[in-house]
């Protein structure tokens, strides 16, 4: 069923369980999507979880940082 979906849009890759998607745009180059953490945050009221996300988030973005210098 995921391919089925990916191949009818490949950004629904977003909200399969994997949070992060790369994927293949050309010969060359990549696009990394990723979910922001921030949303789970959002959609629970339960202490701690914005912390989780917060840290969540600061090491998803150094991740992509490090893709995109590298």
């Amino acid at each position: 069923m995921a391919h089925r979906a990916l191949d009818a849009d490949r950004r629904i890759g977003l909200l399969l369980p994997c949070n992060v998607v790369v994927r293949a745009i050309g010969p060359d180059m990549v696009r990394v999507e990723a979910t922001d953490p921030h949303l789970m945050a959002d959609l629970v009221d339960v202490p701690g979880v914005k912390e989780v996300a917060d840290e969540a988030s600061d090491r998803l973005h150094a991740a992509i940082d490090e893709i995109a210098a590298g």
